[in-house]
């Protein structure tokens, strides 16, 4: 019996003093055998006795039940959440084999039992005309119809409770064909609840009938053509005809009970990795959980920034809305946990960063569809170079059975990465003053024999102060390596040297050969390059100031050698700063 189209008739003695009301759809002691216990005059559950119904017919019968559906939304139901109850319709078809009217029928359909519709809680109804919600007569077929396509009634007026026979034809496409009629029904309060080694649920189900002459006044009405009874307070009329005018069976439905179930995804927005379009966009699935990346700096104007995490929800269960009780993150730990939560406490997160601009919390998620819902928050900048990665874990239950819960059901991993500004530096060298300075003069020196007559003289030795002897270089290897022998030095010279060549800085001139005899009015001449340095003037001017001399000795035997010393020389070398700069 359903809340839609029934009252249920499980009356107490006190109680027929009263205006009889409509017990819940759940109620027990409403399958046939209980109502057959009313119409002999026993209590519904009790000593059955000789009154138990043998149901040896096979008059009439549901032969099969199809496009089981939501009745709020027309959407096929394919699942439920298993231990809970639910609601359905559903088109049965009333097959009968007699060709003589059978007349009266009674549709048992037990909610809480897989096994049979006998005792116990059952919806219990009639065959009424098509009718909508409101009692008007509507289209067979049409969402929100309820009866028979092919109804009729062959008992006197004022009865109208639905008859069959094997000449009934349920027509249309979409009907069952000869002998039978579609009789669409609201199942209320339907225990999900497959039997043992079965992952489909099944529908214990009873008819019953009366035959002609043999029939009580049945009469029920509009709108919710209730299971009749005849009178207040009296037994109910569409029950078996005789205890052998029945049938009962069990029909498998394709209705797979399920525990909740969600896809949780992740996804991360920063200035640097802003998502598409006006949020994140989210590629995870259960089979790609692949991870998902943002960076919190460009590297170059930017190290580490904020990044905002938004969490979705789907729910896949099908059958029930979720309500969600808590949400964990691996790295942040304990985003939401509704109060009074009896589970386990989120694990403490791995990063110290704090969460703020949180929106999650207890999130109530329809069944319609593939429903998602999201909420995000925001974590603080990270350290430079690290890379946090973490994924959120989400618990909930089942809105029509809270018993029944899901999770932690994980998500897809994301990654934030910070990055590191480059060090950098610059060098600049700039230009102040010439402090001190070098000069390499390059000075000539001449010998002349200027004695009269035939004296010829011979050249032993050239000296300069400060330079020193001539014919060799004092500073290193002949090599201009400045002021690594001191301020004044020879670097090259051809003084005393062959005309092969001269030494150092001179070695491509030729030499001005051996030091020997100078012939009376001859001159031996040679070059040196003299270095010397100083701290500069006043007027920015460095000078030097030498002298060549020269060892001497007359042709004579008694000539003793001589020392000839020759002029000074000054060079000033004045310095001026012309200074450019390039990158």
């Amino acid at each position: 019996m359903n809340c839609r189209t029934n009252c249920s008739k499980t009356f107490v003695l006190v109680l027929l003093a009263l205006a009889i009301l409509s017990v819940p759809a759940f109620a027990a002691d409403t399958c046939l055998q209980n109502e057959y216990n009313l119409s002999q005059g026993l209590t519904a559950t009790g000593t059955i006795g000789s009154s138990k119904v043998n149901c040896t017919a096979n008059d009439v019968r549901i032969a099969q039940v199809t496009n089981i559906r939501d009745p709020k939304t027309g959407q096929t139901i394919t699942t439920c959440i298993e231990g809970a109850t639910f609601n359905f319709l559903a088109d049965f078809e009333i097959l009968t084999t007699s060709s003589q009217a059978r007349e009266n029928i009674g549709l048992y359909i037990a909610t809480n039992s897989t096994t049979q519709a006998l005792t116990g809680a059952c919806v219990d109804n009639i065959i009424a005309p098509p009718h909508d919600s409101n009692g008007a007569p509507c289209t067979p077929g049409t969402f929100g119809c309820f009866g028979s396509d092919n109804y009729h009634e062959t008992d006197t007026t004022p009865d109208n409770c639905g008859d069959t026979s094997s000449n009934d034809f349920s027509p249309g496409a979409t009907g069952f064909g000869a002998g039978a009629e579609k009789v669409t029904l609201e199942i209320d309060n339907f225990s999900c609840t497959a039997p043992k080694g079965s992952t489909t649920l099944v529908l214990p189900n009873c008819t019953s009938w009366q035959i002609p002459g043999g029939t009580l006044q049945c009469v029920t009405s509009a709108p919710t053509y209730p299971y009749p009874f005849n009178g207040s307070g009296g037994t109910p009329t569409a029950v078996p005809g005789t205890k052998s005018k029945c049938n009962c069976g069990i029909i498998s439905i394709p209705v797979t009970p399920v525990t909740p179930t969600v896809i949780v995804q992740k996804a991360c927005t920063t200035t640097q990795t802003p998502g598409s379009g006006p949020g994140p966009v989210f590629t995870q699935n259960p089979t790609n959980q692949s991870p998902t990346a943002c960076n919190a700096g460009n590297g170059t104007t930017t190290e580490t920034e904020a990044a905002t995490y938004t969490v979705a929800i789907t729910n896949t269960t099908g059958t029930s809305a979720i309500t969600v009780d808590q949400i964990c993150d691996s790295a942040f730990g304990n985003i939401f946990t509704v109060a009074g939560f009896s589970g386990l406490a989120c694990p403490a997160g791995s990063s110290s960063q704090t969460i703020s601009n949180n929106t999650c919390g207890a999130m109530d998620i329809p069944a319609t569809g593939a429903t998602t819902a999201t909420c995000s928050f925001t974590a603080s900048a990270q350290p430079e170079l690290t890379t946090v990665t973490d994924t959120v874990s989400v618990v909930g239950h089942a809105d029509i059975n809270p018993s029944k819960t899901f999770g932690p059901s994980t998500s897809n991993s994301v990654a934030v990465t910070s990055t590191e500004v480059p060090s950098t530096a610059t060098v600049t060298k700039g230009f102040v003053a010439t402090e001190a300075g070098c000069a390499t003069v390059r000075y000539q020196v001449d010998v002349k024999n200027t004695s009269t007559l035939d004296e010829t003289e011979t050249l032993s030795a050239l000296n300069d102060s400060p330079y020193g002897d001539l014919t060799k270089c004092t500073n290193i290897g002949c090599l201009n390596n400045s002021g690594a022998n001191g301020t004044f030095q020879i670097l090259g010279t051809t003084c005393g040297q062959p005309a092969a060549g001269g030494l150092g800085t001179l070695s491509g001139s030729p030499g001005a050969g051996a030091l020997g005899t100078i012939n009376t009015g001859a001159t031996y001449s040679c070059q040196f390059d003299g270095q010397f340095c100083s701290a500069l003037d006043n007027g920015k001017c460095i000078s030097n100031s030498d002298k060549a001399s020269a060892t001497l000795k007359g042709d004579e035997s008694t000539d003793v050698a001589f020392t000839q010393g020759g002029n000074t020389l000054t060079v000033k070398e004045c310095f001026t700063a012309d200074v450019t700069s390039v990158p």
